[in-house]
C-alpha cells in the first residue's frame, strides 16, 4: 500500500488474466439491451483472449498494453473483485485496521462514481465512434470505445459488490511496509497493491 502525495491512498493489482464469470447486465436479464450486453461482453472476453494468446497479434498486444497503461491502475483489482469471494487487505502494522478499512471503502466509492461517469461518457460516444465506420480500415475508435465501456462496467460492478457487502472484506496487519490485497475466488490468487 502506498500513500501518495496529499495523503491519497490508491490500490491496484498486477496485470493478470481475469476470470470469465458471467456478468448480469445492469438493466435486467431479459430484453434487447440484455442480449446486446451479453454479446458485447462475449466479444470483449474473446478479443482479450485472442490478443493475449495469438503471436501474430503481438503488435496489437503491445499497443493495447500502452493504451491500458493510460487507464486507472486500480481497474484490474476492481474487475477481479466482481468474482471474488473475499478481499483481504494486508497493511503495515503502524496503521489501524479501522483506518485501512475506511480508506479502502472510500477508495471503492470514489472509483465506482468515476467508472459510472466513464460508462456514461463512453455510451454517449458510441454513435459518434460508430459513424466513423465510413472511414477506410478497421474502426479502432469504436472498438476502443466499446472496450472502455465494458471495462468501466466491470470495474464498477466489482467495487459495488464489496460496498454492498456481497464480498467479505478482511484486514490483516503485517510487519512489512508494503501491503498486499488478496482477492480470492474459487482459486485463491494474490494481488499486489502498488498504488
Amino acid at each position: 500500500m502506498v500513500i501518495g502525495p496529499g495523503n491519497r491512498w490508491t490500490f491496484r493489482a498486477e496485470p493478470e488474466g481475469e476470470a470469465e464469470a458471467p456478468l448480469e447486465p445492469p438493466f435486467g436479464s431479459s430484453g434487447m439491451l440484455a442480449r446486446l450486453w451479453r454479446w458485447l461482453l462475449a466479444g470483449y472476453h474473446h478479443a482479450r483472449r485472442t490478443i493475449e494468446t495469438t503471436e501474430r497479434m503481438r503488435w496489437i498486444r503491445e499497443g493495447f498494453r500502452r493504451l491500458e497503461a493510460r487507464s486507472d491502475p486500480s481497474e484490474s483489482l476492481l474487475r477481479r473483485m466482481r468474482t471474488a469471494t473475499d478481499v483481504v487487505l494486508v497493511y503495515p502494522e503502524p496503521l489501524s485496521a479501522a483506518l485501512v478499512r475506511r480508506r479502502f471503502l472510500r477508495f471503492l466509492r470514489r472509483r465506482a462514481r468515476a467508472h459510472a461517469r466513464g460508462m456514461v461518457l463512453n455510451a454517449l460516444l458510441l454513435p459518434v465512434t460508430a459513424a466513423m465506420a465510413i472511414l477506410p480500415g478497421p474502426n479502432v475508435f469504436f472498438a476502443w470505445n466499446v472496450y472502455r465501456l465494458i471495462a468501466h462496467a466491470l470495474a464498477r460492478q466489482g467495487a459495488r459488490r464489496v460496498l454492498r457487502g456481497e464480498c467479505a472484506l478482511r484486514v490483516h496487519a503485517v510487519a512489512e511496509a508494503d501491503a498486499v490485497a488478496n482477492v480470492s475466488s474459487s482459486a485463491s490468487r494474490a494481488v499486489r497493491d502498488e498504488g
